[in-house]
């Protein structure tokens, strides 16, 4: 099966600002280079001559090169002050950790031992509220179930 090749699409636009200009070869010069990357390098007297054969001065081909290199140039994530400040960071927050999760067990614990002797009171009493007066501790039962549902019910308060 052939398959035929679309036209060039054009766009609404057929000219261009000296900015849109400078952006599009920009972006076109760095496609071509993704798409030579076998290409061979360029030696910096070929970059220099084709720099003052466009009017460029060295010391501003100079800085660009500079400006690329550090560009490329992969940054240091850590340094020793970084390191030693997060050690210094966890030996000050640990102690604090330990505290919190020491005063957050005790009154989980307490708070579990008063709610499982309530408990097991409330149980108790509906258990013989059940057996010595069934309307009673049915009528306490459903009024526990409909207290709860309320809480549940979506959008009122």
């Amino acid at each position: 099966m052939k398959t035929r090749q679309r036209p060039v699409r054009r766009d609404w636009q057929d000219e261009f600002a000296p900015e849109e200009v400078r952006e599009i070869l920009r972006r076109a010069a760095e496609l071509q280079q993704e798409m030579d990357a076998d290409e061979p390098r360029v030696p910096r007297t070929a970059l220099e001559a084709g720099a003052q054969a466009a009017g460029i001065s060295l010391k501003a081909l100079q800085r660009a090169i500079d400006e690329f290199r550090a560009r490329r140039r992969p940054q240091r994530r850590w340094s020793w002050g970084k390191v030693l400040g997060v050690v210094v960071a966890a030996l000050v927050a640990a102690p604090v950790v330990l505290f919190t999760l020491g005063v957050v067990g005790f009154t989980f614990s307490v708070v579990m031992t008063v709610f499982a002797a309530v408990g097991l009171a409330l149980l108790v009493a509906a258990v013989a509220l059940v057996l010595a007066m069934p309307f009673a501790g049915i009528g306490l039962l459903v009024g526990l179930l409909a207290a709860v549902k309320h809480w549940f019910k979506p959008g009122q308060d």
